[in-house]
Parts: C-alpha cells; structure tokens; sequence
C-alpha cells in the first residue's frame, strides 16, 4: 500500500517529461541513423530537421514526411523551370527547360503514386517509382550540365531533391517486409 502511494506521488509532469527526454534522443538517433545511410548525410540531416514534423515521427512517419518534402521540391522546381521556359529568349535553351519541365513533370506523377504506394504499404514499389524519378531527373541534368545560365540555386534544389529520393529509397527498404504491428517499433 504505501508503495502505491509513493508511485502515485510521483509528479506526473517529471514522467512525461522523461518520456519526451527519451523519445526525442531516440528519435535523433533514428535520424542519424537513416541519413548515415546516404551520401551526404549532413545535408540530409539538416533537411530532416528542418521540418518540425520529424522530432516526433517513427521510421513509417519520417518516409511521409520525405515524400511530401520530395513533392513539394519537384513541384517548386517545375514551375521555375516553366519560368525560365517562359522568359528565355534562346530556343534551344528553351527546348533544355521543356524537356526538363517534361521529366519533372514525370517525376510529380511518379511521386502521387508513391503517396498512394505508401498509403498501401507497398514500399517495394515505392522504390521502383523512386528509382524512375531519378532517372528523370538525371535526364534533366544531363540535358543542362553545360548550360552556363542555370542558377547555381537550381542545381542545389536537385541536389536536395535527389538526396530526399535516396532518403525515401533507404526508408521505404527499410520499411519493406515489416508487418504492420511492428512498423512503428523501429
């Protein structure tokens, strides 16, 4: 009995804030542990961390959040290189932008069959629509490479853009086989 009292004394505050304490080191250890994975993890772990939504995510949540980011940087890219399509006054630099335009263009549809791919739980396909994304956009690279009016912004955007695909790519895999019971352990 006197035990009882003594657990229930306990200031529940002081609980829940050793429970955020815990959550939030393991969640960073998730984090690190994911982007140690990828080429250039500082950026990736700066990436992940700039969106609040991370410090309280599982391994299935922090796959959302980076196909959202993904999408919203594909979608962000388009419409500048429509822009630049719009304003250049060089026709073969607008055949570059239209043909780039095209394989991001490409790329959205893959990522809105990614997001019903997640929804279903199918993260084996999730990496083959990842994968034709990239091959999009190294099409579009290839096709400005030597292009000397590309803003040094743009080709930091697809950097990013790829690294988030690598990071669905590694999270997805990871995912892949995991019963749904378990998804949330990791």
């Amino acid at each position: 009995m006197l035990l009882c009292l003594l657990f229930m004394s306990i200031d529940p505050s002081f609980a829940g804030h050793h429970h955020k304490k815990h959550h939030d080191k393991h969640n960073k250890s998730r984090l690190k542990k994911l982007c140690s994975k990828i080429s250039d993890s500082k950026l990736c772990l700066d990436f992940l961390k700039s969106d609040s939504r991370t410090s309280g995510a599982d391994n299935r949540g922090l796959l959302e959040i980076t196909i959202d980011l993904a999408y919203t940087k594909a979608t962000d890219i388009h419409k500048d290189l429509n822009s630049l399509y719009d304003s250049s006054g060089d026709y073969k630099l607008k055949d570059r932008y239209n043909s780039c335009s095209k394989n991001y263009h490409d790329t959205i549809r893959n990522l809105d069959l990614v997001k019903k791919l997640f929804n279903d739980r199918d993260y084996k396909r999730i990496e083959v629509q990842i994968s034709d994304s990239v091959e999009e956009i190294r099409d579009c690279k290839n096709q400005l490479k030597n292009n000397e009016n590309d803003s040094h912004d743009l080709k930091k955007r697809t950097k990013e853009f790829e690294l988030l695909c690598d990071v669905i790519k590694i999270s997805a895999k990871s995912l892949e086989g995991k019963d749904r019971d378990d998804e949330d352990d990791d």
